[in-house]
């Protein structure tokens, strides 16, 4: 592993007497150095980069987050360590090359970063540091609208640029999506590239389904301002509408579940609009709950062969082979596995409403799109 010193600056220190026992605060004041040991399972690090921006004024302070998050009681179990904040580069790229590169080490490693923005592009060098390290992957992005805007690479247009990057096989997922903040001409885009779209109002009946998408993701991408304002203010784009404080939390929680997932990062925070804290005081809630999830692993496939769960087919009036779902009954977790050419087959997470809507004869979406990839 890269020698990680001269990348970070350490966390600045707190008041050690705010931090009760058992907080982790009071873990990580003791922490001396940011060297890893083997039992590491986690990292966490701010990437202060705001220069390629969408807006004019962007202030980003993760050591505010970082205050909120020390004052929270430790998950058990779980062995993590603060890296600090990131030390920008002298150019905006200077940063993104590093990232990628810390990035790729880490998960190599198979240590999880969580990283905290800065603005979303970000989310471009992490994506290229996870591609190092597979031949295809799938990014989920939390966000209220998509970024796909065809202009030089900033936070409102790196979808554009992962989409563009053919050196694996890549999907995108884009979840909690409001309409109004779509125009026509971007949604078509997405659809063209095409992504897997989730509204705001789809995932919000149907919520569950989100568990089954991020236990195929590789990293989850999540814009803060994707919650609604009353919960999130230090956001420049605020909305009326938008995630749930709670629903928030959720998403992060079943993050940390996906046995598949490699890296967890939030973005956009704005700390120059942060009424009292309360955003600050929302993320280092969402990166407990990814803790949290994350402690709860189930070592469930990929991590376990598939061969060994309850194997059932279905036969449906629409195709002209069998579907097959395979079961891992201690947790009730589906899976389906579809044709995807060459006489191969891909394994691709459902929910139990998915295989009930199948066994009915009715397709859902999500698997009814991976079907017609390549049928």
């Amino acid at each position: 592993m890269i020698s990680l010193k001269e990348y970070f600056n350490l966390p600045n220190k707190l008041d050690k007497s705010q931090f009760d026992e058992g907080t982790y605060g009071a873990k990580f004041l003791k922490q001396k150095t940011i060297d890893l040991s083997k039992d590491t399972q986690v990292v966490l690090f701010g990437v202060e980069e705001a220069r390629n921006s969408y807006c004019n004024s962007f202030s980003v302070d993760i050591n505010y987050i970082r205050g909120e998050f020390y004052k929270l009681s430790e998950v058990p179990n779980i062995n993590i360590v603060d890296l600090g904040n990131l030390k920008l580069g002298n150019t905006v790229k200077d940063t993104y090359i590093v990232l990628e590169q810390i990035v790729s080490d880490l998960i190599s490693n198979k240590i999880i970063p969580i990283i905290l923005g800065g603005t979303q592009e970000l989310t471009y060098s992490i994506i290229k540091g996870v591609e190092i390290n597979n031949k295809e992957y799938e990014l989920s992005v939390i966000d209220s609208t998509i970024d796909i805007k065809n202009e030089e690479l900033h936070s409102q247009s790196y979808l554009n640029y992962i989409f563009n990057n053919k050196n694996v096989e890549s999907r995108v997922s884009i979840i909690g999506y409001q309409s109004y903040f779509v125009t026509d001409n971007l949604f078509k885009r997405a659809l063209d590239k095409d992504f897997d779209l989730y509204r705001l109002g789809e995932i919000r009946n149907d919520f569950l389904q989100v568990e089954s998408i991020f236990r195929d993701s590789d990293m989850v991408s999540l814009d803060m301002s994707a919650i609604r304002q009353s919960d999130n203010p230090a956001v420049e784009h605020i909305s009326t509408n938008g995630l749930y404080a709670e629903e928030a939390c959720q998403l992060a929680n079943f993050a940390g579940l996906s046995d598949k997932l490699k890296v967890f990062s939030i973005f956009e925070y704005n700390k120059q609009f942060d009424i009292r804290g309360q955003s600050a005081k929302l993320i280092s809630q969402i990166i407990w709950y990814f803790l949290f999830g994350l402690s709860k692993r189930k070592g469930d496939y990929p991590r376990r062969d598939i061969k060994t769960y309850k194997k059932i087919y279905v036969k449906l009036d629409q195709l002209n082979f069998d579907i097959v779902f395979y079961k891992n009954i201690e947790n009730k977790r589906y899976w389906i596995e579809v044709p995807i050419g060459n006489n191969k087959n891909k394994i691709i997470s459902c929910s139990e409403a998915d295989y009930v809507k199948t066994i009915n004869n009715e397709i859902p979406d999500r698997i009814w799109k991976n079907i017609s990839r390549i049928s």
